[in-house]
């Protein structure tokens, strides 16, 4: 009795064609590496090279797991040496293995006894590969190595950026000034918080970095919007604990009119008819109900 196929067959078939772009969403354990693997053994019967291929992961486990896959097929294949036929399912791992590896025996690749022809590989060791093929165009040379503790690579860039207050970028000068007032000039602190900035890079850099012509407003309302949504929070709290002390709301309001009546600069406090805070979600009427507090 034949195996039932996967009720998502057809969709796995499609991925299996080389001339598709093709994204795979699945949950754990419903077969995406076993797909994956099938994939790139159909991909090495059509390449002239098997480095034409690359097979990217997030960790060395995974790349090991790939690579062991893939070789662990192709051995099987040589052990079975079945003959091809139209008869065959040809979508079959046995089929794909079989494929794969009548392609590097055409062409004498001989990926079983040299392996390391396949790249199968982390995405830091593919970004490594690329800056060693480019070094002047990256502006790196030497040795290059991945650094599994990058902490204090990152100090040492926000310190050498931290010291150009004293170079020759008037932007960058005024920059870094208005953040040292922000902060009190406490050195330190900006230094630890640039250095939580670069460990969270691939969150930022596309838009700040790699645009070209970034959509400056736009890019400010997105960043500035999880702290109005923080300060707006934290204004709802203060409102809840008033409402508890329904006296003390209208004592503050009486103190802040009498206090604020006679200073220029604080008059629009003293004429609100009630506690501030804003109606909406607006970042600058957030900011302006929390001036309005510290006041």
């Amino acid at each position: 009795m034949s195996k039932p196929m996967p009720p998502d067959q057809l969709q796995r078939m499609q991925a299996l064609d080389p001339g598709r772009s093709i994204l795979v969403q699945a949950p754990a354990g419903s077969g995406k590496t076993d797909l994956l693997t099938r994939r790139f053994l159909r991909l090495l019967a059509e390449v002239n090279e098997p480095g034409e291929i690359v097979a990217i992961t997030f960790t060395n486990a995974a790349a090991a797991e790939m690579r062991h896959r893939i070789l662990s097929e192709l051995e099987k294949a040589a052990e079975r040496d079945l003959p091809l036929n139209a008869q065959r399912d040809v979508f079959s791992m046995e089929a794909l293995a079989a494929l794969a590896l009548q392609r590097s025996q055409t062409l004498g690749w001989h990926l079983i006894d040299l392996p390391a022809q396949l790249r199968i590989t982390t995405i830091d060791a593919f970004c490594r590969e690329l800056a060693l093929q480019q070094p002047l165009l990256t502006g790196l040379g030497g040795s290059l190595e991945i650094a599994p503790q990058p902490r204090e690579l990152y100090r040492r860039a926000a310190g050498a950026t931290l010291r150009q207050i004293d170079g020759n970028n008037p932007t960058l000068i005024h920059s870094i000034e208005a953040l040292l007032r922000w902060r009190d000039n406490n050195w330190q602190e900006l230094e630890s918080l640039l250095m939580d900035m670069l460990s969270a890079r691939d969150k930022w850099m596309q838009e700040f970095v790699l645009d070209r012509e970034p959509a400056w407003e736009a890019l400010r309302a997105r960043l500035e919007k999880p702290f109005a949504k923080a300060v707006s929070h934290a204004l709802d709290n203060l409102q809840e604990m008033l409402q508890e002390l329904p006296i003390a709301e209208e004592e503050i309001l009486t103190l802040a009119r009498f206090a604020c009546a006679t200073v220029d600069d604080f008059r629009a406090l003293a004429e609100v008819p009630e506690m501030p805070l804003p109606q909406s979600s607006d970042p600058e009427e957030v900011d302006d109900a929390r001036l309005m507090w510290k006041i």
